[in-house]
């Protein structure tokens, strides 16, 4: 009869601790972060938007100082200091629409294509392209400097692993 009763109080105890919420105890528990994202990026180049306004023969395309090698070199640095890639998984091809006023001086950025869930990366990639700015030496047409556009092209890659096995 005393082991009948002592079995059944180590039964009852045996449940009565396997009720106890093991998440209470892991406030204090810091989380690691398994999942690691790699982004690569290829800029294709800058190009000028036809301005339509002028004869072609008259025109003369907008430069940046150093050529466009110079402006993807700081764009890159700007992406790197910028946008936190760990955040992203971008594929394809993206685009930052220039404004460049006759001044010479980047007035207004859009990047593009919406896609689902962008929203936020658009912002980082056009923030980039407004601080890679420098005065551009501007468009000229007939030897006028003239407002004009110009489109950079990004090709974007991604490759997500999770770290949780290794």
């Amino acid at each position: 009869m005393k082991s009948l009763l002592f079995s059944l109080c180590l039964l009852t105890s045996a449940l009565a601790i396997a009720q106890v919420d093991i998440e209470e105890g892991m406030d204090n528990i810091p989380m690691i972060e398994n999942t690691s994202s790699a982004v690569v990026y290829n800029v294709r180049g800058i190009y000028q938007i036809p301005d339509n306004d002028c004869n072609a023969s008259q025109f003369k395309s907008l430069v940046y100082p150093g050529g466009s090698t110079a402006y993807i070199k700081d764009l890159k640095e700007k992406l790197q200091q910028n946008v936190n890639w760990n955040t992203y998984v971008i594929n394809g091809l993206f685009f930052v629409k220039l404004d460049i006023n006759k001044n010479g001086v980047l007035t207004n950025a859009e990047a593009g294509p919406k896609v689902p869930n962008s929203d936020l990366f658009l912002k980082d990639l056009k923030n980039a392209a407004m601080k890679a700015n420098k005065k551009w030496i501007p468009a000229k047409c007939n030897g006028n400097p003239v407002d004009s556009k110009a489109i950079l092209k990004i090709d974007f890659s991604s490759m997500t692993y999770d770290n949780a096995f290794n």
